[in-house]
This record gives structure tokens, C-alpha cells and sequence, in this order.
């Protein structure tokens, strides 16, 4: 499942950011790739150099960094939500293409780009061809956000009708269907305000509201894909800008806390989807915020205390106790 967001503060810094809505770990923890990190294309059997380095939410499977979502060292953002039903990958290598398989498709723009306009440049000219990284993992159906310092967000999204991408106004992604019917949907919640509704009078009998937020009367409060979308663009609309950074990755988990999924309450082929964790990404100053499901607590990784030009992956480890500061 899942659900991303971008938010910008008062004082200039851009976040963003997901929740990682999953019925399992997939040995998940915060990954640094330095710059220059050699690792093998597995369309084409080259070996491939990163040109930035990228921090991020990864599993690494045989030397290679999956990544959920990460950013650059410049400040670009990309994260790969589900996208079921709709996902397609070439089943054979298109000529006259840069032939990338799913799950690097994230490396390949966070290593190569520092902007959105710089994505959009190069994007046509690639093609998405299903190759696994190994036989044990299958192929990820997904569609992908991508955010930038500049604000500018795009979505990407490879259906049978071809590799699409969109602009953003929104700055939000779920799942499925594809992000122009989300677009689109919006329309039908124009009227969701946070305004309380004023008292009306029917014949000779006044209305008044039962209780606060009757604005949001007919906001969806379900856990689909398109549930989330609606109330977390809502959310985003009526956002009320966060003065500085701390703040804002405060507003900002807050708001995808609003859209997550507790224990029990969306069971998928008999398990039980989580909101695994919630990361929320300062991408001018390089700070890959944190919590996981068993800990709500804030945890931090800043990508220029490390060594940019180190020769090895780095791994941090995932902060997944409670930690409970008592006061007496």
C-alpha cells in the first residue's frame, strides 16, 4: 500500500516523505551509498557508478541497495508506492533504449540527477524491462514519486499503454489506479472544508452542527489506496505551514499518522498490512528522519556526517524498540 507527502516549512526547507504500509519486513534500514559505488546493471551485466551519494530506507540484496525511498546529496527525493493492476514492464530489451529494470529505476535517477527538470530530461529515453535481482525476489509493481529543493514533484508510472509521467501539483501518491484518475477524483470533495458549517433553519426546525469538524462530513476514512489519496491531499491543502524544520517533521509525521494502518485493520491474503514506518526526509539539509511502528519515537541519520566517498555501503541500525522517558 502506502502513502507519500511533501511539505515545505517557513523557513525554506522541503520535506519529504512516506509510509511504508507493508505485511512484512524486508530487512529494512537506513543505507548510505557513497559516491562512486560500483555495482552490477542486471539488464545489461555493466557495471554502473552512482555520480551522487543517496541516504535512504533499503534492503541490500546480493551488494545491491534496494531501495523503498531515499534522496541525494543534493536534495532529490524518489520513493516506489504499489501500484497493482496497472504496472507493466517490458518482458525483452527495447532497442534504442536505456533498458533499466524496475527495482532500479530509484538508483538510477538518485544517482544521476539533482532536479526534477533534469529527471524529465532523460526519462523518455529509458524503458522499464522485467529482470529480477535474483530468483528469490520477485519484480516490484510499482509507480514512483519524485520531489525536488525546488519544490517541482512528477509522478512515474509504466502501464501497457506505455511509461508516463505527470506533474505533481498535489505533491501526494498512494497506489492504484494511476495518478490521473486521483487527480481527477479530487473534484468530488471540492466542497471538504475545515470551516465549521453555520446553523440552518428546514420549515420551522433549526439545524445546527452535532459536534467540530462537520466540514469534513464525507472525507473518506477508509485505508485504500484512493482513500488515503483524498484525505491526505485534504490534509495537505488545509496544512498550516510549520515555522521551521523541527516543526515541520513534527506536521509532517502527524499528518501521515492520519493515514496509517494500525494492526488488524487491513488483512491481505491472511497478514496484516502495518504501517512498517514513516520517514519524513529534510532535503536541503540532508537529514533522513524516522519512526517505526514500534516506535513512535524520532529517529535521525545526517547524510554529511558520513564519508560521501567511502568504498563501502553503510548501514544503520533500525530503531524499532519503544523508548520510554519516564519522569519520576
Amino acid at each position: 500500500m502506502c502513502t507519500a507527502l511533501t511539505l515545505s516549512t517557513k523557513d525554506g526547507y522541503n520535506l519529504f516523505g512516506r509510509n511504508m504500509d507493508l505485511a512484512y519486513s524486508f530487512n529494512q534500514a537506513v543505507t548510505l551509498v557513497p559516491r562512486n559505488y560500483e555495482y552490477r546493471d542486471r539488464v545489461t551485466g555493466e557495471m554502473r557508478k552512482n555520480k551522487y551519494a543517496i541516504l535512504g530506507m533499503a534492503s541490500v540484496i546480493d551488494d545491491y541497495p534496494a531501495f523503498a525511498d531515499a534522496f541525494n546529496e543534493k536534495g532529490l527525493g524518489c520513493a516506489g508506492l504499489n501500484f497493482p493492476g496497472y504496472f507493466y514492464a517490458e518482458e525483452n530489451k527495447v532497442p534504442e533504449k536505456k533498458n533499466i529494470a524496475p527495482y532500479d529505476l530509484m538508483p538510477w535517477i538518485l544517482s544521476n540527477f539533482s532536479t526534477v527538470d533534469e529527471v524529465l530530461n532523460e526519462i523518455k529515453n529509458i524503458e522499464l524491462v522485467a529482470v529480477p535481482i535474483n530468483e528469490k525476489t520477485p519484480i516490484p509493481t510499482l509507480h514512483w514519486i519524485v520531489a525536488d529543493t525546488n519544490g517541482k514533484s512528477i509522478v512515474i508510472e509504466k502501464t501497457k499503454e506505455g511509461l508516463k509521467t505527470y506533474d505533481n501539483p498535489i505533491g501526494v501518491l498512494t497506489n492504484s489506479p494511476t495518478f490521473d484518475w486521483h487527480l481527477t477524483n479530487l473534484n468530488e470533495y471540492m466542497k471538504t472544508t475545515p470551516i465549521q458549517p453555520e446553523n440552518v433553519k428546514w420549515v420551522e426546525k433549526e439545524l445546527k452542527p452535532l459536534g467540530v469538524a462537520m466540514g469534513t462530513k464525507g472525507l473518506p476514512g477508509g485505508l485504500s489506496g484512493v482513500d488515503r489519496f483524498v484525505r491526505i491531499a485534504y490534509l495537505k491543502s488545509k496544512f498550516q505551514v510549520a515555522e521551521d524544520l523541527l516543526s515541520g517533521v513534527s506536521q509532517f509525521l502527524h499528518m501521515l499518522n492520519n493515514v496509517a494502518m494500525p494492526r488488524g485493520a487491513v488483512i491481505s491474503e491472511g497478514s496484516d498490512d502495518i504501517t512498517l514506518y514513516s520517514s519524513c526526509m529534510c532535503q536541503q539539509k540532508g537529514i533522513y528522519f524516522y519512526s517505526t511502528y514500534n516506535n513512535n519515537g524520532v529517529s535521525a541519520v545526517d547524510m554529511n556526517k558520513e564519508d560521501l566517498d567511502a568504498k563501502e555501503i553503510k548501514r544503520f541500525d533500525y530503531i524499532d524498540t519503544l523508548t520510554v522517558k519516564y519522569q519520576n
